[in-house]
């Protein structure tokens, strides 16, 4: 899994960097918010040390622009003095943790435990997107109304299509998803839907 910082200070880049080597975590450092945009790949599982006070894009920004990308990146965010109402903002962005600098080595390792779980999160959530992108619209369509509780006799009427055709729709759904059973598909669809 690969390791980011992102953070304006050449000095507390290259200390966050030390202490990450230190803590069996090598890391990419950037300074420039727009360079590191340009730069990373959204879609490789990583763990992010990002600074919130930056000039041009702020950490805030740099969240809202990763989820946008529906990126893997687990985003620990760091600040030179706290802010309740900007960790708040962070965490309902999805950030894993808000530290304070000069950044604790305990902390950030506790942190990091839980970003590994945040991405491994982020990966489900995009396999399961991957597969149902894989839908056709109509077995969206039925996914759906089964999620909303409707029968096959309902969703066929709904639709104006036969209760046969509602079944294939529903099986080839359940195929192009590899789930077994009803339950495992309102699971997915569930998690599908409850994303940030």
């Amino acid at each position: 899994m690969q390791v980011y910082i992102l953070d304006d200070d050449s000095q507390v880049l290259a200390a966050n960097q030390f202490l990450l080597q230190a803590l069996g975590y090598p890391s990419l450092g950037w300074q420039d918010p727009e360079l590191f945009l340009a730069e990373v790949d959204a879609q490789v599982s990583a763990i992010l040390l990002l600074d919130l006070a930056m000039p041009k894009l702020d950490g805030l920004q740099i969240q809202a622009e990763l989820m946008a990308r529906q990126s893997l990146v687990a985003v620990i965010l760091l600040t030179g003095h706290g802010d309740v109402p900007q960790a708040v903002a962070a965490m309902k962005q999805g950030a894993v943790d808000f530290l304070e600098k000069p950044v604790d080595a305990k902390r950030l390792s506790a942190a990091f435990i839980q970003a590994k779980a945040r991405v491994a999160q982020l990966r489900q959530h995009a396999d399961i997107r991957a597969h149902f992108e894989r839908l056709s619209l109509r077995e969206r369509e039925v996914v759906s109304l089964v999620a909303e509780g409707l029968t096959n006799k309902a969703i066929a009427e709904q639709l104006c299509v036969a209760v046969r055709t509602v079944e294939v729709h529903r099986a080839a759904a359940m195929t192009k998803l590899a789930v077994t059973s009803m339950a495992e598909l309102l699971n997915q669809w569930q998690l599908l839907n409850s994303e940030y």
